[in-house]
């Protein structure tokens, strides 16, 4: 394997000569740990940010993790970037995707996470960016120089720190001394021009050295005519080399004010990508847009603008003419979780589109919201409505809902079928185009209603679900079916005489459903399902059979070698069935 890739690695370097990191044609603006002082070091967030800063050279920090895995990290110690304890080293890499690696920057960081250093390099790439690879632990090289390769990023980056075996394999490869020199701030003309005559270019430094900030500093060393200053806080870096961020910003803001639906909405996106600068106030007029795909744009901008955008940034949008601009400010601020009694005035709204969005919010939001408010509108003549009134009554009246929601879910499926039934007595082979949207729309609002009973607990919702999953399939309302089997797999334990009896349904797909709801649930439902090896019913034995195979019922044996000794029939599935759990379980426990 070393081998192949040295020779691979070989082949690369005689086609290409390295182009290290530093590009001519202006200043180059060095980031030093992606954009460390505006978004949490090593992150995807963080290097994106570096480049929208306008950096054209990001450096990050390589570390392997327990399970092998290459991730940005700088000192290994999980205590100083997460939630979490130990080191990036002795921890799986999927332990620290479960860790919180944004909040403690502050709290509108929460839910970044750790970085491969894969995606790190997909991101460079399509940022147009270069990166310096400081490699924190020994023997990264053959890992990190494969990962280059197979992104195409072999030519886009220099290495620093433990990179001793990149260079054995590697011959071509740079680090950030290879013909750079790396100067203080206060650097004069003089001095750059005599780098410039040895063929050297020049890299004024502003990190770790007390001028971090010294935005004047990094202005005169411009002047002076160094090729690059590398610098903590990039929007310094971007004002000093004459490509300030601001300007951008007012480029992408008359964007985003004119011109065609497209453009608009491309321009406020790319402006919602920028962390911590004041556009919350330009995106909530851009939500008062009568074009409803502006308007979007600014209320995902709004719901992912770091800091966290106030509810007050709604309240123009909320009470404005424009029921789009409503129904998006009531999508953004269920997005937010904000507080229930900031979308209660909207259930008032005659437009059905806002009411819709209105209840879809709720159905996140924080506080009470009484059944009085809630159970007119699951009843309400538009169909959209009635679904997301289900979603937010099962979010705040559990035990209303088990009982409303059941019944309304009938009424839906019996309006469906008076559709189809008179579809079917005027003998037409097609369904009209009004036909075919009153069944979508009762569909749609089906598939809401539930998820609503997806979403609630207790005895009660389980016999609501096992009474749809298996009965028997017919027309769109077969997927309700469908989505209660899949909700009743966590739900299955002792009480699976239910599905042990659908298992011999006349109707297939309700058998099918029953079976593999039993392969997924917990093994306390084993006890009733090897009942079932004893089933005179032969297809519900042989079901059976299948199910402790797949779950690795050692329980199962000895039922399983008396049917493989005595029932011909049966025998040649038992026996896959006992090598299937011996296979599983080959100490017989």
């Amino acid at each position: 394997m070393r081998a192949a890739l040295v020779l691979l690695l070989a082949l690369f370097v005689a086609r290409f000569a390295h182009a290290g990191v530093l590009l001519p044609g202006g200043v180059q603006l060095l980031c030093h740990r992606t954009a460390n002082e505006d978004v949490p070091e090593n992150t995807l967030e963080s290097l994106d940010q570096a480049a929208l800063l306008g950096c054209n050279v990001v450096e990050i920090d390589l570390r392997r993790t327990l399970d092998g895995k290459i991730v940005l990290n700088h000192d290994g110690i999980m205590e100083r970037l997460t939630d979490g304890v130990g080191e990036a080293e002795t921890s799986f890499y999927g332990d620290l995707q479960l860790r919180d690696a944004g909040s403690w920057m502050g709290e509108r960081f929460e839910g970044l996470h750790m970085t491969l250093f894969e995606d790190a390099l997909r991101l460079a790439r399509e940022r147009d960016i270069r990166l310096v690879l400081d490699m924190k632990d020994k023997g990264l090289g053959a890992d990190v120089l494969q990962i280059l390769e197979r992104e195409g990023m072999l030519q886009r980056v220099q290495f620093n720190g433990e990179w001793e075996d990149v260079k054995k394999l590697y011959p071509a490869a740079t680090d950030v001394g290879d013909g750079t020199v790396w100067v203080q701030p206060g650097v004069t003309r003089d001095q750059v021009s005599q780098y410039h005559r040895q063929g050297k270019a020049a890299v004024a430094n502003f990190s770790a050295n007390h001028h971090e900030m010294d935005l004047a500093g990094m202005k005169a060393a411009v002047a002076a005519g160094v090729d690059g200053i590398n610098v903590d806080y990039p929007r310094l870096g971007a004002d000093a080399v004459g490509r300030p961020v601001e300007r951008r910003l007012h480029e992408l803001m008359l964007k985003a004010d004119t011109g065609d639906s497209g453009a608009r909405v491309a321009a406020i996106l790319e402006l919602s990508r920028y962390s911590g600068f004041p556009l919350q106030g330009d995106f909530a007029h851009w939500l008062l847009n009568v074009d409803d795909h502006v308007s979007r744009a600014a209320a995902l901008a709004l719901v992912i603008a770091r800091p966290r955008t106030p509810v007050s940034a709604f309240a123009e949008a909320l009470q404005c003419r424009n029921a789009d601009a409503r129904a998006n400010a009531a999508w953004a601020l269920g997005m937010l979780r904000a507080p229930a009694n900031a979308l209660l005035p909207l259930l008032r709204d005659q437009d059905p589109h806002v009411l819709q969005s209105a209840l879809q919010a709720l159905a996140r939001a924080p506080g009470d919201v009484s059944a009085g408010v809630l159970l007119p509108l699951l009843s309400c003549d538009d169909a959209a409505v009635r679904g997301a009134a289900a979603v937010a009554l099962a979010r705040h009246q559990p035990q209303v809902a088990i009982k409303a929601i059941p019944a309304q879910l009938q009424r839906e499926v019996a309006s469906e079928q008076l559709i189809q039934d008179g579809h079917v007595r005027r003998g037409k082979s097609r369904f009209t185009q009004p036909e075919i949207d009153a069944i979508m729309k009762s569909f749609k609002c089906e598939m809401e209603m539930m998820r609503a009973l997806g979403m609630l607990e207790g005895a009660d919702a389980t016999r609501e679900l096992a009474a749809l999953a298996f009965q028997p399939d017919k027309g769109l309302s077969s997927y309700d079916g469908i989505l209660a089997g899949f909700q009743l797999w966590d739900r299955i334990g002792a009480d699976a005489v239910p599905a042990v009896q659908a298992l011999g349904s006349s109707d297939r797909q309700v058998a099918d459903r029953a079976e593999w709801m039993l392969v997924k649930a917990s093994p306390a439902a084993l006890p009733e399902v090897r009942k079932a090896l004893d089933s005179e019913n032969k297809e519900v034995r042989q079901r059976a059979m299948r199910i402790v195979a797949w779950q690795g019922d050692t329980g199962s044996l000895a039922t399983l070698q008396s049917i493989q000794k005595t029932d011909t029939a049966d025998a040649p599935l038992a026996t896959w069935a006992i090598e299937k759990i011996q296979t599983l379980h080959p100490d017989g426990m």
